[in-house]
């Protein structure tokens, strides 16, 4: 039994980086119009976090800034509004946290008043980007505009490393900055600021810096020590990077490096009420049956949408089906799926096998029907005419200890009294929680202390909707606990800030997946895969970072539903092997989503919108009604499981696959542009080409030599013809070979009579 979370210390965690034109601020809203961002200054919980704890008092908790740098008038702030006037949060008064938006560059130290003392937070506030006439590029949502992405390039990136120096009594940290591959800046320009814990008795100026090096004598620290730093380019400031310094056993911990094993993991979604295949019959016993399927189909992490209570999982056909993220109770299991201790031997049973279980965090709105949320309404009006709308509520219970856990703005929302709810996306059923509430980050960070005894990871939905100090704590929370536990988080558009000792795996919708989804429908060529992989590193995300490669997932349309509905390709099923061939081949960590492998939007049966017909409403179904699908289990396509089954199997094998080897963009030559990609993978002595067709007929590919032809994939010889420096090799849907040396070519294509890359 693993120790649970006790943090005896109220310190508000790690020191902040930020440039100027960003803010730590906390919107109440969480929409496309409002940013996708959301951070506070707050209080750790002391102690065993409590599942109702009491409120907390104000005076318990009193922020100051301290210092500023010269000439700054900023000061501390509650629910600022920086997107529009009329939309004011409501202020209880009761509120713990603070935000702030720094006004100039330099170094703003907080204090925090607590009941455990007094405690110090540092932030280092960097210039700007400008344009040559002085223009600051920053917009309101703290990213820069496309314009002027163009005309900076991207961040920077560091990762830290270090050892302990015996003979100068001193540990060194390298921190190996490099400019993105698109930065206007050049490598004399980056900077990289080191900043101590702030609990830590480590002072900053016995942090010795030569260069983008760090020295720090092993007397200076008197504990483990967490040391940070961001690299700075002169006009980008990139993500935050943590190490631990040791001195008792001389020794340093990357606490912000991903677990080792989702190296080698394929992760497998299911959406939980559909998987077997008939409405209502999903629970845990036949899900338990299920696992020898995913073992024998080799997954190694299976993540369920919530199986907590739910307003949606009790409506036969609720709006985006019965998805459970509309929590009531983060504490058990729904009545239909079974309990606890059904879940565990899930678990269990998992294990067995080898495979982790991810469960579902939904925590930045909960549903209607929660009992916390319910008590805080007074008097409700009549019921609607519409079966899945809500009352509206004349009057608020401000008596109720909960009223502050969620989120109100001060003017109506047009349906319910002021002050009205925010809810995410303006969906009535999901009300916003109130981060800016002690007892509210208590709560969920029990739920987090709970679930994280039982599985082995978390996925988070919405996790931008969530502000960067509570995802610091509940990482820390769990690594404190399970050194291996693992954070995937939901961030639409990806955010490379969530891996500041934050998240270790983040979803990639908009760049792989919406890609592969255009791929596949005949609109862009394959090459345009290569470019959403390197753009990761445009974005700023480090070499550590993991990223999922996926191609469909329970948010999305099914990619073959694309192919077929809306594309231009004869065969989607074809189209559809490719993709997963590229998501498996690529950098990144592979994902399946349930029913690919069966071909299940051909094969599985559809669910019904309750809003077909109804031009006023879309909803998820409507729009792809096979996202959600039955599972097909009787009827599939045995050659098509066949080909994923061999190609998890293959990634597993292979030395080359995975997040870690080079993308190299491999000199070929072919007259199909439009459905053929090529690709290296240099993992050093290890090195393969890779040929994937997105076509429904084999395509002939010639290839610069030195290549073998005999393909590792499907343990063939492809060969068609030889000339005296190039092969041609014949490739139906993936081809994998063996090479000594790739040639990259960049962006340029080789066309059809054209001479060879590279010749001498």
């Amino acid at each position: 039994m693993v120790e649970h979370y006790d943090s005896d210390s109220h310190h508000p965690g790690p020191p902040r980086f930020l440039q100027l034109g960003e803010s730590i601020v906390d919107p109440i809203y969480v929409d496309m119009a409002h940013g996708y961002d959301r951070d506070n200054l707050a209080p750790t919980i002391a102690g065993s976090p409590e599942r109702d704890p009491s409120p907390y008092r104000k005076e318990a908790f009193v922020w100051r800034l301290r210092e500023k740098p010269d000439g700054s008038k900023a000061g501390l702030e509650y629910a600022p509004t920086p997107f529009e006037a009329d939309a004011e949060q409501y202020d209880e008064g009761t509120h713990s946290t603070v935000e702030f938006e720094p006004d100039e560059p330099g170094m703003y130290v907080f204090e925090l008043d607590a009941p455990d003392g007094t405690h110090e937070l540092t932030l280092e506030v960097f210039p700007p980007p400008v344009t040559e006439d002085g223009v600051e590029l920053f917009d309101i949502e703290d990213e820069l505009p496309t314009d002027a992405r163009e005309a900076t390039g991207g961040p920077p990136r560091l990762e830290l490393d270090g050892d302990y120096d015996a003979d100068a009594g001193e540990f060194v940290i390298e921190s190996n900055p490099k400019l993105a591959p698109d930065s206007y800046a050049v490598p004399e320009d980056l900077d990289v600021s080191f900043l101590p814990h702030d609990a830590a008795s480590l002072d900053r100026s016995e942090i010795v810096v030569d260069g983008t090096t760090a020295r720090i004598p092993r007397e200076a620290l008197e504990a483990p020590t967490r040391l940070f730093a961001a690299p700075y380019d002169g006009v980008r400031l990139g993500t935050t990077d943590e190490i631990v310094l040791d001195p008792d056993d001389a020794d340093v911990d990357l606490p912000n490096r991903p677990p080792a094993w989702i190296d080698d993991a394929v992760v497998y979604e299911i959406f939980t009420r559909s998987f077997a295949g008939q409405n209502g019959e999903t629970d845990l016993a036949f899900l338990t049956e299920t696992v020898d399927y995913l073992a024998e189909l080799g997954v190694d992490v299976v993540w369920l949408t919530p199986i907590v209570p739910a307003w949606s999982a009790t409506v036969d056909t609720a709006p985006g089906g019965p998805h459970g993220y509309d929590a009531s109770d983060y504490f058990s299991v729904a009545e239909d799926l079974g309990t606890i201790e059904d879940f565990e031997r899930f678990v269990e049973s998992c294990h067995n096998h080898d495979i982790k279980v991810c469960f579902d965090l939904v925590i930045n709105h909960v549903g209607w029907d929660h009992e916390a949320w319910q008590d805080t309404i007074g008097d409700l009006g009549g019921e609607p005419d519409d079966p899945y709308a809500f009352p509206d509520v004349q009057s608020w219970d401000t008596d109720s200890p909960y009223f502050d856990w969620f989120d109100r703005q001060s003017r109506t929302n047009g349906i319910d009294a002021t002050p009205a709810q925010t809810s995410f996306f303006d969906v009535r059923l999901h009300p916003n929680l109130n981060f800016g509430n002690l007892a509210l980050r208590e709560h969920i960070l029990a739920v987090v202390d709970f679930w994280s005894d039982i599985v082995d990871a978390f996925r988070c939905d919405i996790a931008w909707g969530v502000p960067h100090s509570f995802w610091t704590e509940a990482r820390q929370l769990t690594r404190e606990k399970d050194a291996e536990f693992l954070w995937l988080d939901e961030s639409i558009p990806r955010i490379p800030s969530m891996g500041e000792s934050e998240f270790d795996l983040h979803f990639d919708s908009t760049e792989f997946m919406r890609t592969a989804h255009a791929v596949a429908r005949g609109e862009r060529p394959p090459r345009d895969l290569l470019s959403a992989i390197e753009a990761r590193q445009h974005d700023g995300f480090p070499a550590y970072s993991r990223v999922i490669n996926s191609t469909e997932n329970h948010d999305e349309s099914r990619l073959y539903h694309e192919a077929k509905a809306h594309g231009h390709r004869d065969d989607p099923a074809a189209a559809q092997r490719a993709a997963l061939a590229a998501a498996f081949t690529l950098p990144g960590v592979p994902m399946l989503y349930y029913g690919q492998e069966r071909l299940i939007t051909e094969y599985g049966q559809r669910r019904e919108s309750p809003y077909f017909g109804r031009e006023d409403q879309t909803g998820d179904i409507k729009a792809d009604p096979y996202k959600r699908a039955f599972m097909n289990w009787e009827e599939y396509d045995q050659d098509h499981l066949g080909f994923v089954s061999d190609l998890v199997d293959f990634y597993h094998d292979s030395p080359v696959l995975g997040p870690e080897a080079t993308l190299v963009r491999e000199a070929h030559r072919a007259e199909a542009g439009n459905d053929v990609l090529v690709f290296g993978r240099d993992a050093g002595e290890e090195k393969r080409v890779v040929v994937i067709n997105f076509a429904d007929h084999p395509h002939w590919i010639d290839l610069r030599l030195p290549v073998e032809t005999y393909d590792l994939f499907t343990g063939e010889d492809l060969l068609v013809d030889r000339e005296e420096d190039a092969v041609t090799v014949e490739v139906e849907t993936l081809a994998v070979f063996e090479t000594p040396t790739l040639f990259d070519q960049g962006h340029n294509d080789w066309h059809e009579g054209e001479p060879l890359p590279n010749d001498p």
